[in-house]
């Protein structure tokens, strides 16, 4: 068993007793902060990808992660060699056209990010402190 698939049994065993929150990825949050509310409802992995399912069918898929704190009362991997986040456009139908991505990765010792969503700039990097946010996280609130 590799250790992503370690990590999936540990969060596996411990559902639905999972802290829920805000995402960030890097650093970034994901829509304005504290403003969604996601929760995990079910956990894979393979050898080197964990998949997260969250309660309105967001995916959050995690390549290598490290450093994994997920309990009751913490939601954080400290690293990953890359982050893809999908979700259906709130309020929309769930049809292909409405499922949105935003890829993060390390490269050249930063982190950068593409995406499909229309509201922000479709691809560049991050900010130079980036690498050193984890991977991703659920902060405690406000």
């Amino acid at each position: 068993m590799t250790p992503t698939q370690e990590i999936a049994n540990h969060i596996t065993a411990i559902l639905p007793n999972v802290k829920r929150g805000t995402l960030r990825f890097w650093g970034q949050w994901f829509g304005k902060p504290y403003d969604n509310y996601h929760w995990l409802v079910a956990c894979d992995a393979t050898e080197d990808c964990l998949r997260l399912r969250f309660n309105e069918d967001e995916v959050l898929a995690i390549w290598d992660p490290a450093d994994a704190e997920i309990t009751e009362t913490t939601f954080r991997i400290g690293s990953a060699t890359s982050i893809r986040w999908t979700w259906y456009y709130y309020g929309r139908p769930k049809t292909p056209e409405n499922l949105f991505y935003i890829d993060y990765a390390q490269q050249d010792g930063g982190i950068v990010f593409r995406t499909n969503w229309d509201t922000i700039l479709g691809a560049g990097p991050l900010g130079e402190d980036a690498i050193t946010y984890p991977a991703a996280e659920m902060p405690d609130g406000h």
